[in-house]
């Protein structure tokens, strides 16, 4: 595994004394975002998985290299999430396994987290070799709880880092279980969007911050929504 490289400027590089130095020069984030499902095998060939098409996560990796910043993007298995820029290190995954091992590789080297990956929230608890074959009977498989990554990171984040969720809700109830997602996650903000947003063009998010601030831009195009997200981390910054 080898992590994204970003460049820097040697610490014993100077600048002419004649030269004319900006004011408030822009902050650069190294920006970790995560995009798309995971699928949790249960054989060779089958997997418990979702809808998720990556491209929120994809817009968000494409808004933040477009105003300057770094960005890795770690990918889950989905083939038409978008035209990815160039400019972005691309890390694909499969499995919940895939993507903690990643981000946990990753995020040492970062200063912002956006985890718009949507994890399954259960895979099989044991794996068949091969191919399941069909029967007259039914089939029971057990399901254990996937952790929370973005949670379990908690143990390698410093202060100077920050960590964004989402949460995937029905309407009814949305801000409050994204609060309670956002006290149990640790984070430093969530983004919740109601279960339309799955197949939709764009996205009714709000930005639920730790310390209670909400913004609600309304319902946007997920391209217009990862700028705008770009936007408040960079302010915040």
């Amino acid at each position: 595994m080898t992590p994204c490289g970003f460049s820097r400027k040697h610490p014993n590089s100077s600048t002419p004394s004649h030269a004319m130095l900006p004011e408030s020069p822009p902050i650069t984030l190294r920006v970790l975002v995560t995009a798309g499902p995971t699928e949790e095998p249960i054989d060779d060939v089958r997997f418990i998985g979702n809808r998720s098409s990556g491209k929120m996560g994809c817009a968000i990796a494409n808004a933040f290299v477009e105003a300057g910043h770094q960005v890795t993007l770690l990918l889950g298995p989905v083939c038409n999430a978008g035209a990815i820029d160039p400019r972005v290190c691309v890390k694909r995954f499969r499995s919940a396994q895939d993507l903690n091992e990643l981000m946990r590789f990753e995020w040492p080297s970062h200063t912002l987290l956006i985890m718009s990956a949507a994890v399954a929230d259960f895979r099989p608890s044991s794996k068949h070799a091969g191919k399941l074959r069909r029967g007259s009977e039914p089939l029971t498989i057990e399901l254990t709880p996937v952790p929370d990554l973005v949670a379990a990171l908690g143990d390698i984040t410093s202060p100077n880092q920050r960590r964004v969720a989402f949460a995937l809700e029905v309407r009814e109830g949305m801000l409050e279980a994204a609060r309670r997602k956002l006290r149990s996650k640790g984070v430093d903000a969530i983004v919740a969007n109601p279960l339309e947003t799955m197949e939709a063009s764009g996205i009714d998010g709000t930005l639920l911050w730790s310390d209670g601030t909400m913004l609600a831009p309304g319902w946007m195009e997920k391209r217009d929504f990862a700028a705008w997200l770009v936007a408040q981390m960079s302010a915040s910054a």
